[in-house]
């Protein structure tokens, strides 16, 4: 039902030419299918992939973002994504197509004095430092350009808004979580500076900010994102196409179509990974133990915590998982695999792992170390070592990550 609105809702608007600024890893499939669904309409815009696919998509310009970290492509990218929004016409419906990444790969600070090494240094440590992603994004807005409903603020000429979003953030129902898709730049932004000022102190993170940065929010200077009640999100629309909620339904049909007794369980969804792995290992023995001889499987999605050291390894929170999980099923009948459904773990070319029983004993033969890894954030160089890790190459989506824990029965 959800699908034939959106669509039905696409061709009303295109009746009208259309303003389109699509970014974040599902920026290219989701240009694509907007063009594929309205053949002759007439459209304008910009479309930000990964870096670095800037492979032609007509009528839209092309600007490849960086990712994880800003490039200066991505500043160049937002500063276009700027002007286009300034440039909508009262005639002309913005349609704006966001998914995971785009925090990344569309980025302009709020201080046009701050340099790419200073934004690369405060990304890292912003990331590193355990915070949830809420409020990892929390900061992200408060301190760009683009973000915090800015981007939608830009094309107030417009005449009006549609969102449609792949998400990557925890799912819900009240339309919260949508705000940290990319940071939101297409969203109200319901938090304050102060919120902000508390997820820097809490975390250590002050002396990380750019300095200009610094010193404008420490002299009270940022001008705060539009808030709930600015008469822009009337005129708005936002849809989520795809969550992480797909992702676990479609794990769940596998195991079913398997055989195995599965479960679903997303209780420890931001939790430190090795909490979340014990607590997962748990109720995959509690579920063994009630269902003897059956093959049983607990699914998960979403993100875990992974605060990282001053010079991590190659690696990814999916990877860190699944190598502390192999040293907790050594010489069991158990599987983990873990993977980011948009194929990319961390600073590392795998989407993630498979792990058995026989992972450390492997690890062992090759003289790898599970704990010196583990410790260093350095899974992937392990787990490619002896086969484990899932290479798929970027999927041009991004619904969280995927886990899924079996025992053979």
């Amino acid at each position: 039902m959800q699908g034939a609105a959106i669509a039905e809702t696409l061709r009303g608007c295109a009746k009208r030419p259309l303003l389109v600024i699509a970014f974040g890893k599902a920026a290219r499939s989701m240009g694509r299918a907007l063009v594929d669904l309205l053949p002759g309409a007439t459209m304008r815009g910009l479309v930000v992939p990964p870096e670095p696919d800037d492979a032609p998509l007509p009528p839209f310009e092309v600007i490849a973002g960086g990712h994880p970290l800003p490039s200066a492509k991505s500043l160049r990218a937002a500063r276009r994504a700027l002007e286009l929004a300034h440039s909508a016409r009262n005639d002309e419906p913005a349609v704006f197509l966001v998914s995971g990444g785009g925090s990344a790969m569309l980025e302009l600070p709020a201080d046009p004095s701050v340099t790419l090494p200073e934004l690369h240094a405060f990304y890292r440590a912003l990331v590193g430092s355990g915070a949830a992603i809420g409020e990892i994004n929390t900061v992200r807005r408060h301190l760009s350009a683009v973000k915090g409903g800015r981007l939608a603020a830009a094309a107030r000429g417009a005449h009006r808004h549609l969102t449609l979003l792949v998400s990557d953030v925890p799912a819900g129902d009240d339309g919260g979580p949508t705000r940290d898709v990319a940071s939101g730049p297409t969203t109200s932004d319901p938090t304050t500076i102060a919120d902000c000022r508390a997820v820097l102190d809490r975390y250590g993170l002050l002396p990380a900010v750019p300095p200009a940065l610094r010193a404008r929010l420490e002299r009270g200077e940022l001008q705060a994102p539009p808030g709930l009640d600015d008469e822009l999100f009337r005129r708005a629309s936002i849809w989520v196409l795809l969550d992480e909620r797909h992702a676990r339904q479609a794990a769940m049909q596998v195991a079913r179509e398997r055989g195995w007794h599965a479960i679903a369980v997303q209780e420890v969804d931001d939790w430190p990974y090795e909490r979340a792995a014990d607590e997962l290992l748990r109720r995959l023995d509690a579920l063994h133990q009630q269902h003897p001889g059956r093959p049983v499987a607990v699914i998960t999605t979403g993100e875990l915590s992974v605060p990282l050291p001053a010079d991590p390894g190659t690696g990814g929170r999916s990877q860190q998982f699944a190598l502390y999980c192999a040293r907790r099923i050594a010489g069991q009948p158990i599987a983990v695999l873990s993977c980011g459904t948009d194929g990319i773990d961390g600073n590392s070319p795998a989407a993630g792992a498979v792990v058995d029983g026989t992972t450390i004993a492997r690890a062992r033969a090759l003289g790898l170390d599970a704990d010196d890894h583990l410790r260093r954030c350095d899974a992937f160089t392990l787990l490619d070592a002896i086969g484990d890790t899932v290479i798929t190459g970027p999927t041009g989506t991004n619904v969280r990550d995927v886990r899924v824990l079996v025992h053979a029965g």
